[in-house]
This record gives structure tokens, sequence and C-alpha cells, in this order.
């Protein structure tokens, strides 16, 4: 539904100005009309895609607040209010308006939510519908909080950990190449006529390559970057990517940890708001990222339909941890899963901030010492000749 800027005069004269959501610009007129005032301009809004998808801060912040707003005891439209006006002079203030409008109408909060499925996803807006049901949208918004805050610690945790390895392997990479293209050549008439080791040979035929033919290799590598650049933002590339990884020792392990609390955490949340299992699973599949763990959820939510346990299919994959499968299974017996997915959330958030500190002290040592090694070698290639240690080799 479109919304209409409008610029009005109230009976006593004072200015007015906002936005107003209507099917057409008749259906706008009458509505202001019915409020008492007198329009002097109005004109309809464009929203455009940075405007209707909000961004993860920006979408936290409207959450925490919402939440604080309705545990004061706050109505939700006064709420959804506030934080229109908290708002007001950014570029999301449409939006934010546009709830406001519409849950005025009388309209489900969770339905006008469904308006904009690039900032809201399908598990925040189940979420809010159940809570809707059930009377508790206060408890919710809080839960939401803690999801999408623990949701973006878990990525700048991730992130952090290969930030550091990357500049490394930057520099080295920067290092290594100023040495064979600029330093090694300038000492090339140093070393003419000289007998020299095989190593200094070695890495004097490898800046001669480099000198003639490094603008061809840089044009291939910088070719082969945008392919591959290209291939991993696609859906067949991440897929790919993601599948890859769980086949490197250490960051399959990180990558099985940062799935299971996506899995666990949301799973659980939505059990406790009432969601039907089937339903949470298929949710909680898409949150996952993942599609190998998504492909196992996906199966069990087809034999769960036909009577089985959740805990019997997901033992049947090898993605799924023995601990995790024993503790839903006796979750089971006693009718506590949602309880125990939550538990199983927390014991994972502190086994990936072991497993991401073991990474990065383990890999920054290797990487320096690549990097002293790959800088020693060159180094001793080009001494060697200038001193008498090659006698010695």
């Amino acid at each position: 539904m479109p919304l209409y800027r409008y610029e009005a005069l109230s009976l006593e004269g004072k200015k007015h100005k906002g936005m107003i959501n209507a099917d057409c610009l008749e259906m706008a007129k009458e509505r202001l009309k019915k409020q008492k005032i007198i329009v002097t301009s109005l004109e309809k809004q464009k929203i455009k895609g940075a405007i209707s998808n909000l961004s993860k801060a920006s979408l936290l912040d409207f959450t925490r607040d919402i939440a604080n707003l309705l545990s004061s005891g706050m109505p939700l439209y006064e709420s959804l209010v506030i934080a229109e006006e908290k708002s007001l002079h950014s570029k999301e203030h449409p939006l934010f308006l546009d709830l406001c409008d519409q849950v005025k109408q009388g309209k489900k909060l969770s339905d006008v939510l469904a308006h904009y499925p690039k900032t809201f996803d399908s598990i925040y807006i189940s979420m809010v519908r159940a809570a809707e049901e059930s009377g508790s949208l206060a408890d919710v918004f809080m839960q939401l909080t803690k999801v999408i805050a623990r949701g973006e610690k878990l990525k700048k945790q991730m992130v952090g950990a290969l930030t550091y390895p990357a500049f490394l392997c930057s520099f080295c990479l920067v290092v290594v190449v100023a040495l064979f293209v600029f330093i090694i050549p300038s000492m090339q008439e140093l070393l003419e006529g000289r007998r020299l080791h095989p190593l200094t040979e070695c890495v004097l035929s490898i800046s001669r390559f480099l000198s003639v033919y490094g603008n061809w290799i840089g044009l291939i590598f910088a070719v082969q970057a945008l392919f591959l650049f290209l291939f991993f933002r696609s859906r067949k590339g991440k897929e790919a990517c993601k599948k890859g990884l769980l086949y490197i020792p250490l960051v399959k392990k990180m990558v099985s940890q940062a799935v299971m609390i996506r899995f666990s955490r949301t799973l659980g949340i939505l059990l406790k708001n009432s969601v039907a299992l089937p339903t949470a699973l298929r949710l909680s599949a898409k949150v996952m990222d993942h599609p190998t763990f998504s492909e196992v959820v996906e199966r069990a939510e087809k034999k769960i339909m036909e009577g089985k346990k959740l805990s019997m299919e997901l033992g049947q994959s090898k993605w799924f941890a023995p601990m995790v499968v024993k503790m839903i299974a006796t979750a089971e017996e006693v009718g506590k899963i949602d309880d125990m997915l939550l538990h199983i959330a927390e014991i994972y958030e502190e086994d990936l901030e072991k497993s991401l500190q073991q990474f990065t002290s383990l890999l920054q040592p290797i990487m320096l010492l690549l990097l002293g090694l790959i800088v020693g070698v060159v180094l001793l290639s080009v001494l060697l000749p200038l001193t008498d240690v090659s006698s010695f080799l």
C-alpha cells in the first residue's frame, strides 16, 4: 500500500507535515478529511529499497525500543509512534510511519511487518504472530532483541577471527612481490659474472620471469579473482563454498558450531512461543544458512509429519553431534525440547568462543612464520654471493 506525504493546517492554524497510508490519492484525501485538517499539499512518497530494507543495527534498535516500551506497560500503537518519532529525520522514517498508520487502522502487526520481507524475515514475523495470539508481545520482542544481538555478535566474532590472518596474508603477498619485482632486479648487475648458488639462481630466475611476464600474470590473477568473486556471490557458489568449508579440519568445527547455535536458538525460541514443530523446523532450516545442515532438517521435518521423533531423524546424519542428538532425545521424553535447545545454544556459544581463540592464536604465528621464511629465503639467496658463506654450503 503506497504512502502519501502531506502538508496541512489544523483548525487552529498550525502547520502539520506527515505521511498517510492509502490505496489511492482520493482515499488519502478522504482519510485526511476525517482528521479535520486542511490539506495544502499531497503527493505520493516513493519508498526505495534503501528505505524498505533496514540495517541490522536499525532493526536491533527498533526491536529493543518496542520491547522496552511494551514491558513498561505502554500499548503497541503508542510504542510504534515513539519509534517513529525517533526516526523522524532518517531515511527509514516512511517505513516506521507506515507501521504506525496500518496498526492504527486495526491491522495486526505481523501482517504489516510481512510487507517488508527484506527487513523482517519469516522467523521474526512468525514469532510476532504467535505472540499476538498468546498476548505475549513484550516477551517476544525481548527474545527477538537477544536473538538479533547475539547473531550480530557471532558475525563480528567470525569476521574478527579472519581479519588479522587475511591482513597478514595480504601483507606477505605484497612483500614477496616487492622483493621479486623491485629489489632483486636492481641487484642483478651486482651479481653478474659471479658463481652463484643454486638457491640464488632460482630466485633470480623467478624474478626475471616476473619482470617479463608480470603484467600478464597480474591480469590473469585479476580475471580469476573477478570470476571467483562473481561465482561466490551466486547461490551455487555460496553453497559450494559452505560445503567445502566442512572438509577443512579446524574451520569445519567452527562452521558446525555457528550453524548449531543458529539452529538451536531459533528452534528453541519458536517452540517456546507455541509455534508448531514442523513449522519451526522449516523456519529454522532457513536461518541455518548452510545447505548441508538445512537438507538434514528439511528431511527431518517431513519425517516428523509422519510421526517420527526429531532426535531419531537428526541422529541419522553425521553432521549433528551425538551429544546434541542425545540431549534432544532426553528432552523429548520429558517434553522440554525448547529449554534443552536453548541450553544447547549456550553450550555451543562457549565452545565457539574457545574455537575462535584457538584459531586466531594458532593461525597468527603460522602466518608470521611463513612470512619470515619467505623473506628470509629471498634475502639469503641475495646475500650468499656477497659473502663467504657460500663456501660452507
